[in-house]
C-alpha cells in the first residue's frame, strides 16, 4: 500500500516530511537532501508480510542517510536492499558496497553507517534478526558481502515478483510469501559464511525456492517431472524428494495444484473462449481431459466449462 507521496504536499512541507519518512523507515538519525525545492522527492510503498517482515520500495531523489552511533536499546533488524535505479554508496562495518541497479546491500540497523545516492528506486526486505535465526556474529559481517553472493539474482527476481504480487493478495498468502523471503535471506547471508551448519541448513531452503521457481516457470511443459526438475537444479531425484519431504511438500500434488490454478485463471479471462477444454488441459500439462475435469471440480467446485460459461456472462 501507498504509504508516503511527496507530490501530495506543498513544496514548503516535503524536506521535513521525507525526512520522518525515510529516517524512521530506515532508522536514521540524519537525513540531508542533495538538493532543495520541488525536486526533492519520495514515493513509498510498504507492504506487511507478518511476523514483523515488511517490503518497501521507494522511489527517492539523491540524498544522504546516516546513522550515527550503536542502538544498543533496539531489537536487531536487517534490511536487504535491491537496487533499480540510481548509483551511490553504501557504508558499514568499515566496508563500502556499491548501490546500483540490480545491486544487493545489507544494513544492521543497530550499528552505524552512511549512504549516499544519485536518485534511487529501490526494493527493500526488513527482517527481524529473531525470525531470520542466524546469530548475529554471522549475519552483521555477512550482510557487507551478499552482493557477491551467487543467490544475489534469485533474491532480485524474488522481490520484483513480490512487489508485483503484494498489493492483491490476503493476509494467509502475504505471511507464506514473508516466509519465503525470510527463508532466501537467510540463505542469501548463509551463502557468505563459512559457517557449515548455517549452509547445510540454508541449501535445503534455497534447493526448495529454486523448485518452485523453475515449476512455476514450466507449468506448461508436459514433460515437466521429478526427473526434469531434479536434473535442472543439479541435483538427485532421491535429493529432491529428501527436500520436498523436509518441507512437508508432496511435490506431484503440489505441481497438480499449481495447474489446476493456471487453468483457474485463464479460463476466467475473456480470451479463453476460443480455447476448448481439452485444448486447454493439455496446454496445463494435463493428458486426460477426464482427469484434468475431475480435478478441478474437486478443487473449486465447478467443472472447467461451467466456470468458463459463467465468465462469458459477466
Amino acid at each position: 500500500m501507498l504509504i508516503f507521496d511527496s507530490a501530495t504536499l506543498p513544496t514548503r512541507e516535503r524536506y521535513g516530511a521525507i525526512h520522518d519518512a525515510i529516517t524512521s523507515a530506515a532508522s536514521a538519525t540524519f537525513m540531508a537532501p542533495a538538493r532543495g525545492g520541488e525536486s526533492v522527492h519520495l514515493r513509498m510503498h510498504a507492504w506487511d508480510l507478518g511476523g514483523g517482515v515488511e517490503v518497501i520500495d521507494a522511489r527517492c531523489s539523491a540524498h544522504t542517510l546516516r546513522r550515527t552511533g550503536r542502538a544498543e536499546d533496539s531489537e536487531p533488524t536487517y534490511l536487504i536492499t535491491c537496487g533499480l535505479k540510481g548509483r551511490g554508496a553504501h557504508h558499514q562495518d568499515d566496508r563500502d558496497m556499491p548501490v546500483r541497479p540490480s545491486g544487493i546491500w545489507g544494513t544492521d540497523l543497530t550499528q552505524p553507517y552512511v549512504h549516499h545516492v544519485t536518485d534511487t528506486w529501490t526494493t527493500t526486505a526488513k527482517v527481524p534478526h529473531d525470525l531470520l535465526g542466524v546469530p548475529t556474529r554471522l549475519a552483521t559481517p555477512a550482510l557487507q558481502h551478499i552482493g557477491d553472493s551467487p543467490l544475489a539474482p534469485l533474491f532480485n527476481r524474488h522481490m520484483a515478483e513480490v512487489r508485483e504480487v503484494a498489493a492483491g493478495i490476503n493476509p494467509v498468502a502475504a505471511a507464506s510469501l514473508g516466509t519465503a523471503t525470510v527463508a532466501l535471506a537467510r540463505a542469501l547471508i548463509a551463502s557468505v559464511t563459512d559457517d557449515d551448519r548455517l549452509s547445510r541448513e540454508s541449501a535445503s531452503d534455497t534447493l526448495l525456492l529454486q523448485v518452485k521457481e523453475f515449476v512455476r516457470e514450466h507449468l506448461t511443459d508436459r514433460d515437466l517431472d521429478p526427473h526434469t526438475i531434479a536434473a535442472a537444479n543439479h541435483v538427485s531425484v532421491r535429493h529432491l524428494y529428501k527436500t520436498c519431504a523436509q518441507a512437508d511438500l508432496h511435490l506431484e500434488q503440489w505441481i497438480i495444484n499449481e495447474r489446476l490454478a493456471g487453468a483457474h485463471e485463464e479460463l476466467a479471462r475473456a480470451t479463453s473462449a476460443r480455447l476448448s477444454i481439452t485444448a486447454l488441459a493439455r496446454r496445463w500439462g494435463f493428458s486426460s481431459t477426464s482427469h484434468f475435469a475431475r480435478r478441478f471440480r474437486e478443487t473449486y467446485g465447478l467443472s472447467p466449462s461451467e466456470w468458463q460459461a459463467l465468465h462469458r456472462q459477466l
